[in-house]
């Protein structure tokens, strides 16, 4: 009995030990092998008509497991591909087998193209070799759809040593497929680097490419404004179209020490140099840029100026025709009451009318209570109080 309870114990532990070695080895083993089902899917393409470039735009979609569907698309060459050449954008009808080559590994079509358009299936098979350079550069478990996906935007082996020259040794794959797709390449990377206050990390360089911050824009803009601005500032710039010829008008008609703050709120606002040549000849003055946004912010146009000029008065301040935006002291309110008996009435009690309620039909309503020539201030005080008998004026 003894014997057998040890033979049983003896048994549980090789079995136990036979499979801690077969799992030990299933992992060795799937250490070099590639993750995940084979890449397969439809593809569809369209030359670019009218072009001499050799272009066509070419989509790819394939389908993973539950349901997701991936499209890739982008404009290539003809002479990317092998298998292709330039008399098939105006084939009637024809087979095709072409290849797209890349360092992760290679992209198989077939299909047939018709009149420039084309379609059919494709295969990607990934390279081995590919595979072993990127675990030694640092990216290992690579699975098919990384490898798919760095082919179709071709992070090479070779880029990927190029970033790392640049000052970027290890970036993650999504941040590998986000310079691809959005052009960040190690010159970019380097000439930002020398003209930033700060080297930019990968979202950074990412950022200035999605909107347009250049080394060319970037150097100009420093110039111009006598010191190095931020990944988010250059970024805001070009947001809000803070471009050099903006600067240079800027400080031309404004100041020659604007802001980085001024001329981000200065395009917010509409504030652009023919609004401020046209507000600085009507008002014979520079205008800072507070009155310039404020003027913005409340409409004060360059006509409503003019008209206001003619009936107020010509020298007129930027604070009264703010104030007048503000309390709706309009050109026609200005008239009505000139028509009503009131030729000249001061900016401030302009403002104060329209605050009150004074108008030019209350001053018919004054008139045919009795009140023959009220002046502004028994008006509104009339209104404040409301009409008396006319021996309390």
């Amino acid at each position: 009995m003894n014997f057998m309870r040890k033979f049983a114990m003896w048994l549980v532990a090789a079995v136990l030990m036979t499979a801690a070695l077969t799992t030990r080895v299933s992992r060795t083993a799937a250490d070099d092998t590639i993750h995940g089902a084979p890449v397969q899917g439809e593809w569809s393409a369209r030359f670019n008509k009218g072009t001499d470039c050799g272009c066509f735009n070419l989509e790819v979609e394939r389908s993973s497991g539950w349901g997701h569907h991936s499209t890739w698309g982008n404009t290539h060459k003809i002479a990317d591909f092998v298998g292709l050449d330039a008399n098939i954008a105006t084939a009637q009808d024809t087979p095709v087998h072409f290849e797209l080559r890349r360092d992760a590994g290679t992209m198989s079509f077939d299909g047939r193209f018709r009149d420039g358009y084309g379609s059919g299936k494709f295969t990607f098979a990934s390279s081995a070799d590919y595979v072993q350079g990127m675990k030694s550069l640092g990216y290992s478990g690579l699975d098919q759809e990384h490898l798919f996906e760095f082919a179709m935007q071709d992070v090479s082996r070779q880029f990927v040593k190029d970033m790392a020259d640049a000052g970027y040794p290890h970036p993650s794959t999504d941040d590998l497929m986000a310079f691809r797709i959005h052009g960040v390449s190690p010159e970019f990377a380097r000439a930002m680097i020398e003209l930033l206050p700060e080297k930019p990390d990968a979202d950074n360089l990412v950022a200035m490419r999605i909107h347009g911050v250049s080394p060319e824009f970037t150097k100009e803009i420093n110039a111009l404004l006598g010191k190095r601005f931020s990944v988010d500032q250059l970024v805001t710039f070009r947001i809000h179209g803070v471009s050099p010829d903006f600067v240079r008008e800027v400080r031309e008609t404004v100041s020659k020490d604007v802001s980085a703050d001024d001329l981000v709120a200065m395009r917010i606002h509409g504030a652009s140099p023919e609004f401020v040549k046209s507000m600085s000849s009507l008002l014979g003055r520079k205008l800072d840029v507070d009155q310039l946004v404020a003027f913005r912010i409340h409409g004060v146009s360059p006509e409503f100026t003019e008209d206001i000029q003619k009936l107020v008065e010509k020298d007129i301040s930027s604070d009264d025709l703010v104030a007048f935006r503000i309390h709706g002291v309009s050109a026609e309110f200005v008239r009505s009451m000139k028509e009503a008996g009131y030729p000249k009435i001061s900016p401030d009690k302009l403002v104060e009318m329209r605050i009150h309620g004074v108008d030019a039909s209350f001053v018919k309503e004054v008139r045919a209570h009795g009140y023959k020539d009220p002046s502004i201030d028994d008006l509104i005080e009339l209104r404040i109080h409301g009409l008396r008998n006319r021996e309390s004026l």
